[in-house]
């Protein structure tokens, strides 16, 4: 299994939205009666990423000699008789891989679970057509940029020089998706520095794609646009040096556009940025701490920041320090189930931490834990009861991320591996250098 960094590196469309509150839940932690614990139907799906149903998965909450049940097709599963607060274990056994979600107490969940089950080719459509208006002819000058999105799945190309376009979108889920089509045209002196201004901007929505079929003449008019300044700051914690920039236009809270990246990441910044009727900007800072060739020695901080809005001069970006690892020491041996592992806390939020078998047998997945939790510390998971028991004198890695905001374990239900662009409450993820452990002869 990949280290569940690459999910979050800058520019990856890829995982977590803002979380709304945990209060949806009409009695998330219920009390005790006048007899003693209440038991509690808890009931739910578990999620990959792009919100599809985890195949060959099975899930246990431990108590009262339960067994692990199978997910059905559509991730769904529902257990009897829970007391909270309460554990869940989400299992893959071909994988040699198990969620673990510590401390939760509400009856509706709808987990997100990192996989790195083997890729499928899933659907496929391809879209072609013109775009018009802007400045012609389309060249390097003025480069055009089309884009489609839609909540399952996006592409985007460059308008050739005649404005024509084409391009191929794949997605997981129904045969059929639809989403909106985008064109915008950008003024630039270098295609290695941000645009110096904006010339058209278009906008076509209910575009319906089929999986294996081609959709031809979906053409899309641009009109003028105006141009204004998105300035600021941005402030990276002590030891951690900025590494990358890049500003989107939010046409609305669930769709975010790529405009550029900014190779320049000093602060203040100062760029030219489109003046479009009820969108927003956002912002995604990456800073690190450590050597940046070197990522597995590396801690990383990203703060995506949204709700920024053309003309804007003071926007101020506050980047926090991610978790530290604490105990064991980097290189530890003879480690157990029994030993401590701790961090320092991502501010307002909860932490996920991953254990990764290194050097796994050839032909076999790495044995993998992640461990999400409200706390600052952890033992390795018992997981002899879903056939997963910690392997005997094996080397792992063990890193922390920490996602923020992320109010409980609770609000982690109302978490989706999505885009984290999207939304419109500022988004933070840290990830810390990895270290390395070694499992004692008797785990």
């Amino acid at each position: 299994m990949k280290n569940a960094t690459w999910m979050w590196s800058l520019g990856a469309a890829l995982l977590l939205t803002a979380c709304p509150d945990p209060g949806t839940d009409p009695n998330p932690n219920p009390n005790p009666g006048p007899g003693g614990d209440v038991t509690i139907t808890v009931s739910g799906k578990v999620l990959t990423g792009d919100g599809q149903p985890i195949e060959g998965a099975s899930i246990l909450i431990p108590g009262n000699d339960r067994q692990a049940v199978a997910l059905d097709s559509t991730g769904s599963f529902s257990i009897e008789g829970v007391t909270a607060p309460y554990d869940v274990i989400v299992v893959q056994r071909a994988l040699r891989s198990a969620t673990v979600y510590k401390g939760l107490s509400r009856r509706d969940l709808t987990l997100p679970l990192i996989t790195d089950a083997e890729e499928t080719d899933g659907s496929k459509a391809t879209l072609e057509g013109t775009v018009t208006g802007g400045s012609t002819p389309y060249n390097d000058d003025v480069p055009t940029n089309v884009e489609f999105v839609s909540a399952n799945g996006s592409a985007g190309t460059q308008v050739d020089p005649a404005g024509t376009y084409s391009t191929e979108v794949s997605w997981n889920g129904s045969s059929s998706i639809t989403g909106s089509l985008f064109a915008i045209q950008l003024e630039s002196s270098s295609p290695f520095l941000p645009p110096t201004g904006y010339l058209g901007y278009g906008r076509r929505d209910n575009v319906t794609l089929t999986a294996g079929t081609t959709s031809s003449a979906i053409d899309v008019a641009m009109n003028s646009v105006t141009s204004a300044r998105l300035a600021g700051t941005i402030t990276a914690p002590n030891g951690y040096e900025v590494a990358g920039i890049g500003v989107g236009l939010m046409p609305d809270q669930n769709t975010h556009l790529d405009l550029f990246r900014a190779f320049d990441t000093s602060s203040p910044f100062d760029y030219v940025v489109p003046e479009i009727a009820q969108s927003t900007l956002s912002m995604e800072v990456m800073a690190i701490s450590g050597d940046l060739s070197a990522p597995e020695n590396a801690a990383i901080s990203i703060l995506y920041k949204k709700g920024l809005t053309a003309g804007t001069s003071n926007a101020a970006l506050v980047l926090q320090e991610a978790s530290r690892p604490g105990q064991p020491a980097d290189g530890a041996t003879a480690v157990t189930r029994t030993t401590e592992f701790s961090w320092t806390a991502f501010t307002g939020g909860i932490h996920m931490v991953q254990f990764e078998e290194k050097e796994p047998a050839a032909g076999t997945s790495p044995y993998t834990v992640s461990v999400f939790t409200s706390g600052t510390q952890t033992t390795l998971p018992d997981l002899s009861t879903v056939d997963m028991g910690l392997p005997a004198s094996t080397r792992f890695t063990w890193r922390v991320q920490g996602f923020a905001p992320v109010a409980s374990m609770n609000a982690l239900s109302d978490l989706s591996l999505s885009n984290p662009a999207l939304g419109t409450t500022d988004f933070a993820l840290g990830t810390s250098e990895e270290r390395t452990f070694t499992t004692s002869a008797a785990p």
